[in-house]
């Protein structure tokens, strides 16, 4: 009777540590929305990888890339992802080490470096920054109406290009559009950069911006 005991308390034993293992695998390989290459977090590489499945560049994965859970993956799953890794320690919205400003003035340290190193007229930017210096400084371009008289509109539809400027000395400066992106930023991260300050960044000053 002793044995008979000792046996059904060791297989209960196993049972018990058979369940306990699969509930910890169960959680060791739970899908984290957005973590779409397995890393453990959501990160702006993940963020590129939605981007090329909704581009359909590579296959979609729904269960991860969905953000918004409309059933698709498109860009504003794209611009999700790179949100939510602006929140977990990436460098994307200028809100991390200080307080943000917005300013159209020409001596405007940011806009006078774009300006002078872009030859672009500096009533067509906008600098969004941190002060101190995060390195996730913005100056936006938006297009020219007009072709004798320029003027303007400083509305989401009308931004054209987005400079991103990172820490001084070195300053790196990165140019992003709706399309392309070139120097240090990949074209999909100039696809979701641009997005994100048009649809987030840009969203932060309804009382500057036409149209908000």
């Amino acid at each position: 009777m002793k044995k008979t005991s000792k046996i059904i308390s060791l297989l209960l034993c196993v049972a018990f540590l058979v369940s306990t293992l699969s509930v910890i695998a169960f959680a060791e390989g739970e899908k984290i929305l957005g973590d779409v290459d397995g890393s453990g977090t959501v990160d702006t590489q993940d963020a590129r990888e939605i981007l090329k499945m909704a581009s359909c560049i590579i296959p979609a994965d729904s269960d991860v890339a969905d953000m918004n859970g409309d059933g698709i993956v498109s860009v504003d799953d794209a611009i999700q992802a790179l949100t939510k890794a602006s929140n977990t320690g990436g460098v994307v919205i200028p809100d991390k080490n200080g307080e943000n400003y917005l300013s159209d003035d020409p001596n405007n340290e940011f806009i006078d470096l774009i300006a002078d190193t872009y030859d672009v007229d500096k009533n067509a930017l906008v600098a969004i920054y941190s002060v101190p210096d995060s390195g996730t400084n913005y100056v936006l371009q938006f297009k020219a109406k007009g072709l004798v008289n320029k003027t303007y509109e400083k509305s989401p539809d009308n931004l054209y290009r987005v400079y991103h400027i990172g820490l001084a000395p070195e300053r790196t400066i990165s140019y992003t559009s709706g399309l392309t992106g070139n120097y240090n930023c990949s074209a999909a991260e100039g696809v979701l950069v641009f997005n994100l300050v048009k649809t987030k960044v840009m969203q932060q000053y309804p009382d500057y911006f036409v149209g908000l």
